[in-house]
């Protein structure tokens, strides 16, 4: 495996992070008890940390990458 692949593997997850929680967003907005709306919003920041944190970790990947450091 190289930074390049491992770099991809992060942004496809992220990828599907954001989708997750724009899913949860729309079930969000029709929920009508506040539990589970509060429920879902703790859910909806845990997912997003991830997201930015895969971002950020494939962003570091790709420069390494574009450096030439090997693994």
């Amino acid at each position: 495996m190289n930074y390049s692949t491992w770099a991809k593997e992060y942004e496809q997850q992220s990828v599907e992070l954001k989708q997750r929680i724009q899913a949860l967003s729309e079930q969000k907005k029709l929920c009508s008890a506040v539990s589970q709306a509060d429920e879902l919003s703790g859910r909806i920041q845990s997912l997003y940390t991830m997201y930015l944190e895969s971002r950020h970790t494939a962003d570091l990947l790709r420069q390494r990458a574009r450096e030439g450091i090997l693994l």
